[in-house]
């Protein structure tokens, strides 16, 4: 399994890079268990030090041991963190569910986070662990 971070779209008429997180299989198509941890990444981190570094403080403060929830509020989706496992509920009715490991999660987002940090936005694979 690989993370892709960016997508080759047309828009009018020119090929331009936009970010996206995906969790794909060796033939590069989307896998189902990781669409909601995909679109609620994707909904609720805009930039590397705002809401990506928000992101990565929650996620340090889980590994610390100073939470054990971290209920995530975003644009559009809630992340429900705890140091096994986070799942997805969207604000205004996307789905719920999408429980993914924590490891998974942190690695989906500091990723994405590093790759909106890239000025060049070059596209970022990364191996992605299966639990």
């Amino acid at each position: 399994m690989k993370v892709q971070r960016s997508t080759i779209a047309e828009c009018a008429g020119q090929r331009v890079l936009t970010p996206r997180i995906q969790v794909v299989d060796e033939y590069g198509a989307a896998r189902d268990e990781f669409k909601l941890m995909c679109a609620a990444i994707d909904g609720d981190i805009q930039s590397a030090k705002g809401s990506g570094a928000t992101a990565l403080t929650e996620i340090r403060r889980i590994e610390a041991g100073e939470a054990e929830l971290i209920e995530s509020d975003g644009n559009a989706w809630v992340a429900h963190i705890t140091p096994d496992k986070v799942w997805f509920e969207g604000l205004y009715s996307q789905g719920e569910g999408g429980e993914v490991s924590f490891a998974q999660y942190k690695l989906a987002v500091e990723t994405y986070v590093r790759f909106l940090a890239d000025p060049e936005r070059k596209p970022i694979e990364v191996p992605f662990p299966a639990e």
